[in-house]
């Protein structure tokens, strides 16, 4: 069984396989986390120490892969948001939940990982609830953030943040505010189904905003306790103006134009006031300061620098400089390239396969015969049982209390053995065509295994690139591997074992497969600034039950301690008839052995 210690330590194989499900390309190096926000996401090698650390992580990944997957920006003029913060910052709430909410429906396990991005920041205190204290823009944004989180994202663990965010506003910006607020977010936040409705709902927000007079419909305290009755009179008249609400839309082509509309996309102020049942008490009300509301409502007005605009998750991914980074290892997973059809040459392939018939088939009766002998129910004597062994009781005499019979439980099979084919210049020649009979030979005895599947892929691509070829997937047959290798002339001009080894990592990770194996056909060394990164893959991949054995071709069998400095498990071999004399002595680690 394969432990969590490698997924936990390895952001990269993670990063992968989720981009791989989501189209996006997410790369785990470097020292910064950012996404361009169209394909490509990087975030640091973290050194990951616990679960809920790992999840965060993931949660961000996920946000991000969100904002790409789902469009963020489409339909929209970004020139917009230029100089004006607020709306951006607005905006940037509005679509986050938007993302985040598709995101869910599309893949409902990425909610685990964004909420534990929260749940982590509550618990360690780097998120603490905004205050009145706070500047105007902070308030406004923690109010609309928190009234998103809590009741359109159902984050409910985060319900003190908007209590708190409430309060600030009120104290701030002013209860009536507030209420044109809620009455204009309300009916709109659970229908946001487009970048362009949530651009369309910041910017009606925006104008609310731009629009607002908290001194003259917001009452003095001095006179609200007194004149509670003139000032719900007044509330009326003042709704009744408001029925309909002047914003800025955009239009298809992304240009803004000043219209006035009741349509979905527009968003109207609807008649707030007139609802006595949700102002605040005469305490609250008695509290304002309606020359303070009016002054942070100016300072509003008047941020102009995009700096001041409010991201909450940027200030998140800051707080990831605080964890600790792995080692560099300066190799990325590659994204496996298929072999490309023109090139495939089918009397080669039938040439191979016709070639190394007879070699698999005894390959495949040696483990075979391996695999029926660790199967094979087995009876041995213990202490205690339920029947006695009657050939043994003379023991008796000896003080020997070994006289019951016990069966054995019996070895399983269930696994995938990844193989993969160095195809660098100096494989050239006789040696990649033994490497291709080899690998060819170890994916027809196995695959005639039952509850074995095999995969298969050869590195580097190209004397110019170090990706790797995916010769065969899980459910591709050995036919089809045997074609993609007529394709392979050893013309890489490097040997990237490292990177071909996060390949390798990456496939039987994703394979459901109880059992992981990766077999590495190689003549000798990877490129120096993929020695180290290879020798701790394998070393994490063995601590973590995966597997890892190496098979060399060629001269390296003179330099056997060279090898062995990467690969604990190791055979080597001139040609295909050595293999099938050393594949026996590994037949049993790679199938059956605990």
């Amino acid at each position: 069984m394969i432990s969590n210690k490698l997924l936990a330590d390895s952001l990269p194989l993670i990063g992968a396989g989720l981009g791989d499900k989501l189209g996006v390309k997410i790369n785990v190096g470097g020292n910064q986390a950012f996404t361009d926000g169209r394909s490509y996401i990087q975030i640091p090698e973290f050194d990951i120490t616990s679960k809920a650390q790992k999840d965060a992580v993931l949660g961000y990944m996920a946000h991000e892969a969100a904002h790409i997957k789902f469009n963020s920006f489409k339909g929209i003029n970004t020139n917009n948001f230029n100089g004006k913060p607020v709306l951006h910052s607005l905006w940037n709430i509005i679509e986050d939940l938007r993302i985040e909410n598709a995101m869910i429906d599309s893949m409902i396990g990425t909610r685990k990982w964004m909420d534990q991005i929260w749940i982590n920041r509550k618990a360690d205190g780097t998120r603490p609830p905004v205050t009145n204290e706070d500047n105007p823009i902070t308030v406004l944004c923690d109010y609309m953030l928190f009234t998103c989180r809590v009741t359109y994202r159902d984050q409910q663990y985060l319900t003190e943040y908007l209590e708190a965010a409430e309060e600030a506003f009120i104290e701030v910006l002013g209860w009536k505010l507030q209420m044109k607020l809620d009455a204009l977010i309300h009916p709109k936040l659970g229908e946001i189904k487009t970048s362009r409705q949530a651009f369309n709902l910041a910017n009606t927000i925006f104008d609310l905003i731009e629009n607002h007079e908290p001194d003259e419909d917001e009452p003095d305290s001095s006179d609200e306790a007194d004149n509670s009755d003139e000032a719900d009179s007044s509330d009326d008249t003042s709704s009744d103006d408001s029925d309909t609400n002047s914003s800025t839309e955009t239009d298809d082509d992304g240009s803004c134009s000043n219209q006035t509309s009741t349509s979905d996309d527009s968003d109207v102020t609807p008649d707030s006031e007139s609802d006595t049942d949700s102002q605040p008490s005469s305490d609250t009300a008695e509290s304002a300061d309606p020359s303070k509301h009016k002054a942070a409502i100016e300072q509003l007005k008047s941020l102009t620098s995009d700096d001041d605009a409010f991201d909450d998750m940027s200030s998140f991914v800051d707080s990831l400089a605080i964890m600790p980074q792995t080692e560099q290892t300066s190799l990325n997973v590659p994204t496996a390239t298929s072999v490309s059809r023109h090139l495939i040459d089918d009397d080669s392939a039938n040439g191979l396969l016709s070639r190394v018939k007879g070699s698999s088939n005894q390959l495949t009766n040696k483990m075979q015969a391996v695999v029926e002998e660790e199967l094979r129910t087995k009876r041995r004597t213990a202490k205690s049982g339920k029947r006695l062994n009657t050939r043994v009781l003379h023991r008796v005499k000896s003080g020997d209390q070994r006289l019951f019979t016990r069966k054995t439980e019996k070895a399983e099979i269930d696994t995938i053995v990844e193989i993969s084919l160095d195809n660098s210049g100096s494989m050239d020649g006789y040696l990649i065509n033994v490497a291709k009979e080899a690998q060819l030979s170890l994916a027809l005895a196995l695959e005639k295994l039952n509850n074995v599947s095999i995969t298969a892929s050869a590195f580097p691509l190209d004397h110019s690139s170090k990706g790797v070829y995916e010769l065969k997937r899980e459910s591709d047959s050995v036919k089809s591997l045997a074609r993609n290798l007529s394709t392979l002339t050893a013309s890489g001009y490097n040997t990237p074992s490292g990177t071909a080894m996060m390949h390798s990592l990456k496939t039987v990770l994703a394979s459901k497969r109880d059992r992981k194996v990766i077999m590495m056909i190689t003549d000798g060394s990877p490129d120096g600034s993929e020695a180290v990164p290879l020798a701790n893959l394998i070393r994490k991949a063995e601590r973590s039950g995966i597997i890892v054995i190496g098979i060399a071709v060629g001269s390296i069998a003179n330099y056997k301690e060279c090898f062995y400095e990467f690969f604990n498990h190791a055979i080597f071999i001139q040609d295909i008839a050595d293999l099938k004399k050393e594949m026996f002595s590994v037949t049993r680690k790679i199938l059956t052995e605990s």
